[in-house]
């Protein structure tokens, strides 16, 4: 989570504005499984992914299951890929852990990343964990803090506003640009979640997926970097958020639909 350093790794709760500090208040939800067991919810949700009830499925036993905000980009990096929700929908909040009984062994597997498309004994759920509280506050990291003339917002002037999450990378190519290089596209079973939030929109839109709370004041040990100011010059800042539009927090929110 080093400040100044390329390395996304998703929405990590900080506290709660409720109070009990970085207290996880975790909810309990459904993977989607086929009742067989070998169709499951294809895409692979990592710790610190933000998540969203599955809409316009086609499939109705998918209703009210979870999945991902987002897919990936494509490997020709164009274009984040939409899956099994909309921008529009409401988040429920972010995956922790999940819990399924595979397949081919029967064991019960306790993990913090879904593998997606695993097959599952039949008959039985996957389980998710979601940290689902509607005043959480999360850390993730900025795509960037500088870069004018590549239209990235500074930070310094960010409080109150909201931005959009995501996990395709922006590429810099402005040669004045402390900013450089590309952020991951997938998640890891060992690193998690590459989430950040995305700099190049930073605005008052109130359709934007999370408001910024502030700039994370735990300044993590940095020695790439020298003589650069936190949310001033230094790229890749780790910001506090929460998230627009919570299934819980907002009033006129529709819920989980069947789509088919």
């Amino acid at each position: 989570m080093s400040n100044g350093i390329n390395r996304p790794y998703g929405l990590k709760v900080v506290q709660s504005q409720i109070g009990n500090g970085g207290t996880q208040k975790l909810g309990q939800y459904f993977i989607y499984a086929s009742p067989d067991g070998l169709i499951t919810q294809p895409n692979s949700i990592f710790q610190g992914d933000p998540v969203k009830f599955v809409s316009n499925p086609g499939v109705a036993a998918m209703t009210g299951t979870i999945a991902p905000q987002k897919l990936s980009a494509p490997t020709n990096g164009t274009q984040v890929q939409a899956i099994a929700t909309a921008d529009a929908d409401a988040f429920l909040g972010v995956f922790i852990s999940c819990a399924y009984t595979d397949a081919n062994t029967g064991i019960l597997v306790e993990s913090d990343y879904w593998p997606g498309g695993r097959a599952v004994k039949a008959g039985t759920s996957i389980i998710a964990y979601v940290n689902d509280d509607p005043m959480a506050v999360f850390r993730v990291q900025v795509s960037s803090s500088v870069a004018a003339a590549t239209g990235i917002t500074f930070l310094a002037n960010t409080i109150a506003l909201n931005a959009n999450l995501s996990v395709a990378g922006i590429t810099f190519t402005d040669p004045t640009a402390i900013a450089g290089g590309q952020n991951p596209r997938t998640g890891s079973n060992v690193y998690g979640s590459v989430y950040y939030l995305d700099g190049s929109l930073i605005e008052n839109t109130n359709t934007l997926d999370v408001k910024i709370i502030g700039i994370d004041p735990v300044i993590t040990g940095n020695t790439s970097h020298t003589h650069l100011i936190l949310g001033e010059t230094m790229p890749f800042t780790n910001l506090l958020v929460k998230f627009n539009k919570h299934i819980y927090g907002s009033s006129g929110v529709a819920g989980p639909t069947a789509g088919v």
